[in-house]
């Protein structure tokens, strides 16, 4: 008897734990472009607008200092995200940091570096794998394919002999595309779409029938 309550309960429950175990390992489907919601802001606009064939150029912050030779584009989103996956369309950009921040009065303290990118190819994916709920990244480039050039250029016009102070003026922005943002879609979000891709497909049977 006590072998038959045993071998039951093991029917039960391991299909059961077989369907728990998949939910858990599924994979996750990425979530709508985050940087296309309603609400959300840029620096360089053009970078959030959908659009792969308008450049956008990212800007130099005002003062001065180091921070001054590195152009950057800060996006700012309606609300909190979970941002895992950054896909970035850049025309010339070779080298760059990710920087997400948590706190709502944004200081340069504030900004935590998540992602450095060296020997950039576009498109860039780049996976943020220990997220936090942010609603601001910044790109801060590094290096772009025309810093080389436009050195040259200033060593040229510097008289021989005298120190090459380079400025903002010496180095080239950013040109950015688009920059998408991606999180996982929540369970809510995956049986929606679901149950509208099982209706569409009823339709359309529907259709065919007629």
């Amino acid at each position: 008897m006590l072998f038959k309550t045993i071998r039951l309960i093991s029917l039960i429950c391991f299909p059961v734990i077989l369907i728990g175990c998949g939910a858990l390992f599924s994979v996750q489907e990425w979530s709508e472009n985050y940087a296309l919601m309603d609400g959300t802001q840029s620096t360089t606009p053009q970078a959030i607008d959908g659009n792969l064939n308008t450049i956008g150029d990212a800007i130099f912050p005002e003062g001065g200092g180091r921070l001054r030779l590195e152009s950057e584009v800060i996006i700012t989103l309606p609300e909190k995200k979970k941002i895992r996956r950054i896909v970035i369309h850049t025309d010339n950009v070779t080298e760059f940091d990710v920087f997400v921040t948590k706190e709502s009065q944004v200081t340069e303290r504030n900004w935590t570096l998540v992602k450095e990118i060296k020997k950039a190819k576009s498109p860039v994916t780049v996976s943020i794998l220990a997220p936090y709920p942010t609603d601001r990244i910044r790109l801060r480039v590094k290096k772009t394919s025309g810093d080389a050039a436009m050195l040259r250029r200033s060593q040229a016009n510097s008289p021989v002999g005298n120190t090459i102070f380079i400025s903002a003026s010496d180095r080239v922005p950013g040109k950015f595309r688009e920059i998408e943002l991606y999180g996982y879609k929540t369970s809510e979000q995956v049986i929606v779409d679901k149950t509208t891709d099982k209706r569409e497909q009823e339709l359309d049977d529907l259709l065919d029938i007629e």
